[in-house]
């Protein structure tokens, strides 16, 4: 339990440390750069997310294969051929998508934004070099995967803090030196990922033992998780059509400019996720490795620690953006006009993206247990549904139809998976289970985040809200924990025996 904890801390910290570090430098870019060229690092970083398609698929199948191939000695030896196996599929795949966004760049990419201030020739440099980007960013997921399989999280998590600092301060270095260009700033990218693939590789290399064990192409290795690794795919198809078609359709729909304030607010309720996920990566080993010892009574014991967890977490942060979202964009970007063009949209998109953080664990659970379709079930029906009414509602009332799906998708990925991943779990009920883990958790939340509103109304100083909204996410941390009693006794259990 210590050697997880240490795994769960190091994720979070990393991932906090990141969160903070993209909080601090967006300012800085929007200065630097602009609302128009920052739309476009939006549009980059969704299409990172769209490139999610496979490296979740095979990401995720490093993380759990090597994982499940580590429980067990004798079958070691099979990582590294499982390794390179899928490195050659994931690498090649990549490169024939990145030559694809390449050559539609050249052709479209001048006249797809409704730009006022880029002119169209540096819009399609801009996009060439974000697909350059991409081909050699994306398959950095690959080797994350082993190292969380084979939990390396403490120093998996370090690296991913320390490059993630050399892009996010190098760029504004670049930026402040060489010129306040976005295409320099995606040419630091590309820099900077080039790196960070390399280190990533050669340390997943030298930790699978490559050169005691010899790695070789095999077909049989990909049959053999064929199945898992193209159920992923799908899931994530179907998961990126929804969550990302928002920021295609608006891309073209509505101003660079507005596209710009939806991309501020999705950074800032994004922020969420970025804790969320390094948590499941903490815990998604063993999870897999009960599900392989059958051990069903610990899992259950695992799955209610982890979704308290998730909850107070979460769940104080959220319910203070969904209060202060006009304060908070307003201290953190310093430009009124922005937060003004934000804010509505923010206190949308948190609500919907809490709740999909906090369907996390149970989600987890489903992919240990390799049970894909109630996944898959839950993805379809929010395509057939949600994608024809998002194109509807961003017809009709733009960015904020667009915020408004985006919270009703949360809501239905929280209660679906709730609903299949604890079914079968022993002394594990749907109903009391969401009451005790979420529900009560998250009305302490907002009646917290409530009581700072009614108190800090009146507060106009930059300064003082900041330290204000702080003190307020503590005490509603504090609150949500006493309610979450599973948790509570672990965390005083530690307190007692240092």
């Amino acid at each position: 339990m210590s050697f997880l904890g240490k795994n769960i801390s190091a994720n979070l910290l990393s991932n906090v440390w990141l969160t903070a570090l993209m909080l601090f430098l967006t300012p800085l870019y929007v200065r630097f750069l602009g609302v128009e060229s920052y739309g476009l690092i939006g549009f980059y970083l969704s299409w990172i997310a769209i490139f999610g398609i496979l490296d979740t698929g095979i990401s995720a199948t490093a993380v759990r294969e090597i994982a499940w191939l580590a429980a067990r000695p004798e079958e070691k030896e099979k990582i590294p051929a499982l390794l390179l196996s899928l490195e050659v599929v994931y690498w090649g795949v990549v490169l024939i998508l990145g030559v694809g966004i390449l050559v539609g760049a050249w052709f479209f990419g001048a006249s797809w934004f409704q730009a006022k201030d880029l002119p169209p020739e540096l819009v399609r440099d801009a996009l060439m070099l974000m697909a350059v980007s991409l081909v050699v960013q994306v398959p950095i997921g690959l080797y994350i995967g082993g190292l969380m399989g084979l939990q390396r999280q403490v120093e998996c998590s370090g690296l991913l803090a320390l490059f993630g600092t050399v892009r996010g301060f190098g760029a504004v270095i670049v930026l402040y030196l060489i010129s306040p260009d976005i295409r320099v700033f995606f040419l630091w990218q590309i820099v900077a990922c080039v790196l960070q693939t390399g280190v990533m590789r050669w340390l997943l290399l030298k930790r699978v033992r490559i050169d005691r064990y010899p790695a070789r192409f095999s077909l049989g290795i990909l049959r053999s998780v064929k199945a898992f690794a193209g159920g992923m795919i799908l899931i994530t198809a179907l998961s990126i059509v929804i969550t990302q078609m928002d920021k295609v359709i608006l891309s073209r729909l509505v101003s660079l400019e507005v596209f710009g304030f939806y991309m501020l607010a999705w950074a800032v309720a994004s922020g969420l996720s970025r804790v969320a996920t390094p948590l499941m990566q903490a815990f998604n080993p063993r999870f897999t490795e009960l599900v392989s010892r059958r051990d069903d009574e610990a899992l259950a014991k695992q799955a209610r620690l982890v979704s308290q967890l998730m909850s107070v977490l979460i769940l104080p942060p959220a319910a203070l953006i969904l209060f202060f979202s006009k304060p908070i964009l307003l201290a953190w970007i310093g430009n009124s006009a922005v937060a003004v063009g934000a804010w509505p949209i923010l206190a949308v998109m948190v609500v919907g993206t809490a709740l999909s953080a906090c369907s996390y664990p149970a989600l987890s659970i489903l992919y240990s247990k390799k049970q894909l379709r109630p996944v898959v079930a839950v993805n379809f029906f929010s395509l057939i549904i949600l994608l024809p009414l998002l194109i509807l509602v961003v017809a009709h009332f733009g960015v904020m139809g667009a915020a408004f799906c985006w919270g009703l998708y949360g809501l239905t990925q929280y209660i679906a998976y709730q609903a299949y991943g604890l079914r079968g779990i022993p002394k594990t009920s749907l109903i009391p289970s969401i009451l005790r883990d979420f529900v009560v958790p998250c009305v302490v939340s907002l009646v917290v985040a409530g009581m700072a509103w009614y108190w800090l109304s009146g507060v106009k100083e930059r300064m003082a809200t900041v330290v204000l909204l702080g003190l307020g996410l503590v005490v509603g941390w504090a609150a949500a924990l006493l309610v979450c009693k599973d948790l509570l006794k672990i965390v005083m259990e530690k307190l007692i025996k240092n």
